[in-house]
């Protein structure tokens, strides 16, 4: 365990050999991916542990709620890999990254919109202002749908880059 290497090309303790390869030859698609991969997973579950952790007792629709945010999450970035041209393909992280920060965004655009109305309805009809809906199902679904939908989106983004990049690599 001294390096806590995986074996399949991931380090995951011990920066120094990381280092070592990442200056000398870098990282191919495949670690490429599986670190970002890895990263946004451990994010994911983090994000719901402190969201929905041990000091409260999840609801059912809690649970729901982070697995389909785990599974969009795991999903959406196989999808992109894929979209990429996987293994073969090139620069998976120099694309996910700024396209995946773009496409956030225009998600946050519509996100915070339809809450404030929604916010609003809720206020109008029950006179508080807090969290509307948190518990609802179709909200919770509702959201995951538009993230699920954020990740076909970077994929799609991916595959076009993808295609223009060996057209333009072939001097087309």
């Amino acid at each position: 365990i001294g390096q806590l290497y995986t074996g399949d090309g991931m380090y995951i303790w011990r920066i120094d050999p990381l280092r070592q390869q990442l200056a000398r030859s870098g990282l191919n698609q495949q670690q490429a991916f599986q670190y970002f991969l890895a990263t946004s997973v451990l994010s994911a579950l983090l994000f719901e542990l402190v969201a929905n952790g041990p000091a409260s007792e999840p609801a059912a629709i809690d649970l729901l709620d982070g697995a389909l945010y785990l599974g969009f999450t795991i999903g959406g970035i196989v999808w992109c890999y894929r979209q990429n041209g996987g293994a073969d393909g090139t620069d998976f992280l120099n694309r996910i990254v700024p396209i995946g920060w773009v496409m956030f965004w225009r998600l946050v655009s519509l996100v915070i919109p339809f809450f404030v109305i929604v916010g609003l309805i809720d206020w109008y009809q029950t006179g508080n202002l807090g969290r509307p809906g948190s518990e609802m199902p179709i909200l919770i679904l509702i959201m995951n749908l538009l993230f699920g939908g954020m990740w076909w989106r970077i994929g799609v983004q991916m595959r076009w880059v993808d295609d223009h990049a060996d057209l333009n690599s072939k001097g087309t």
